[in-house]
């Protein structure tokens, strides 16, 4: 009888031991999903203070834009000046941008056969025209 009083003694020694051990688990999953919880909250807040950072930003460039349109506005040769100006600007960046070599001619069988000779004059390398300095508006 001692015997089995003392394996019944043990049996729920280790019944107690784990059921501890089960809250633990459950103590350390809720720890995990609150701090999992405030995580989301914090980038939430994060997320949200940077979209207001970047509306600020916006409305000030807008306030800024349109302060320069309405000086613009004012002054209808400025204005035009500026224009010219711009559109220069983009025809002159896309003449740069388009600029490819010449395309090589292709060689023609007697052109093949006659290497020896040396390059013919029309065969001589195409220079790029040379690059227009800016053009400067004096609004005088």
């Amino acid at each position: 009888m001692r015997r089995a009083a003392t394996l019944l003694i043990v049996t729920l020694a280790l019944a107690a031991c784990d059921q501890r051990s089960n809250v633990d688990a459950r103590l350390a999953d809720a720890d995990a999903q609150e701090r999992s919880r405030q995580e989301k909250a914090a980038k939430d807040m994060v997320a949200q203070t940077e979209d207001q950072v970047r509306v600020k930003m916006l409305e000030q460039r807008i306030a800024a834009l349109e302060a320069q349109v309405a000086a613009m506005q004012g002054d209808r040769k400025l204005l035009d000046a500026q224009l010219v100006e711009q559109r220069l600007n983009q025809i002159e960046a896309g003449r740069v941008g388009a600029d490819n070599p010449a395309p090589t001619p292709t060689p023609t069988p007697s052109a093949i056969g006659s290497k020896d000779r040396g390059p013919s004059p029309a065969q001589k390398p195409v220079q790029p025209p040379p690059a227009r300095k800016p053009l400067v508006l004096d609004l005088r």
